[in-house]
């Protein structure tokens, strides 16, 4: 199901209004009981069309494993809550590790923050384009100073972080209205976040500021604020892709494009390897890994979904090095292993060190 939702206490910095509040829609996965006549929904609903249209996706006959507004699963009273930022892309794009975790037991609450995504859809009809600044401008080409730009990028996860901050006060409010399906249905004693990328760096930074987030997770992203220096005091995981762009000499990334110029290189080698080993440092406990031939776009959906010959992604696909559906299952594993073992108390022992099965995992961050 999906929510639109307003926070009147929040301006929204990314319109062109300086009246107007920040505005989301959500989008919820969560258990229910098997349903074998019922139809899938969409992957993604006509007015999201633009997302996969952007990135190249031929979605023509793809469905989701989700039913629409079906009744909440009776097999446990209440359901622990999850909080999903991705990054530039709406939370539909991760559908694939939000259906695995709704089905294993967890509320999934997918955020679209408003003018980062190339449309954002609300339910009365309106339609709200992308604001480049919104994303910090990770499309490029990368202008002006490191330090501007690096300071731009902190704001952005800064704001995506009140974003989680503002979901949690709607989702108390759900939770308390018996009009609502998931009503009375989430446990939001135990509610955690993760997210992709800069919202990777989100969901670490909102958890490591409310007392309402129990732990995080952040996949794959760069920290570039507060928790990249100083770390967070409460359990974290980073599931980190492969980084072989910072395997190569300043020079020779400047002459492959990589990067504007050596300072900037080495400066956002310096933050992300720093930011990923203070995290690992101060986090109680922390927990980091790298998955080999992994690429920053293997947590999503992506490497699922056909593409059209002119996809921006296709270059990117074809240099990954790891099958989509191993990634995909290796990442659920390690959620499915941390927040069993942070929100549930059971047994995680995925999570203590090299498994057999999992070569691909490498322990600890670069």
């Amino acid at each position: 199901m999906s929510y639109d939702w307003v926070d009147p206490t929040r301006t929204e910095i990314y319109a062109a209004d300086p009246d107007d509040r920040r505005e989301l829609v959500v989008f919820v996965w969560y258990p229910v009981n098997p349903q074998p006549a019922a139809e899938f929904a969409p992957y993604l609903p006509p007015e999201w069309a633009p997302a996969a249209e952007f990135l190249g996706l031929n979605l023509a006959g793809v469905s989701s494993h989700a039913i629409p507004e079906a009744a909440v699963a009776a097999d446990n009273s209440v359901y622990p809550v999850l909080l999903l930022s991705p990054s530039g892309f709406p939370p539909l794009l991760l559908a694939a590790i939000a259906e695995e975790l709704a089905s294993h037991g967890f509320v999934v609450v997918g955020v679209n923050h408003t003018y980062e995504t190339t449309v954002t859809a609300f339910a009365d009809g309106r339609v709200v384009p992308m604001n480049p600044v919104a994303i910090g401008g990770a499309l490029g080409p990368q202008t002006g100073s490191y330090e501007e730009v690096f300071r731009q990028r902190e704001s952005v996860c800064e704001y995506k972080a009140a974003d989680l901050a503002s979901v949690a006060g709607h989702l108390a409010r759900l939770n308390n209205d018996p009009t609502q399906l998931l009503a009375g249905r989430l446990d939001l004693t135990r509610v955690a976040a993760l997210g992709h990328s800069f919202g990777g760096n989100a969901a670490l930074e909102w958890c490591r500021t409310d007392q309402r987030c129990v732990a995080a997770v952040n996949l794959d992203g760069a920290l570039w604020s507060e928790v990249g220096r100083v770390g967070l005091d409460r359990p974290a995981m980073q599931v980190l892709a492969e980084h072989r762009e910072f395997a190569v000499t300043s020079e020779d990334a400047v002459k492959a494009g990589a990067a504007p110029n050596v300072d900037w290189f080495e400066a956002e080698k310096a933050i992300t390897f720093g930011g990923w080993r203070t995290v690992q440092k101060r986090a109680q406990p922390g927990y980091t890994m790298q998955v080999g031939g992994a690429a920053h776009l293997s947590f999503m959906d992506v490497p699922f979904l056909p593409v059209t010959d002119a996809s921006i992604v296709k270059a990117a696909l074809a240099a990954t090095r790891i099958d989509p559906q191993r990634m995909w299952r290796i990442t659920c594993d390690l959620l499915l292993a941390f927040f069993a073992r942070h929100l549930n108390g059971a047994p995680a022992p995925l999570l203590d060190g090299p498994a057999d099965d999992y070569p691909e995992v490498i322990i600890g961050p670069p």
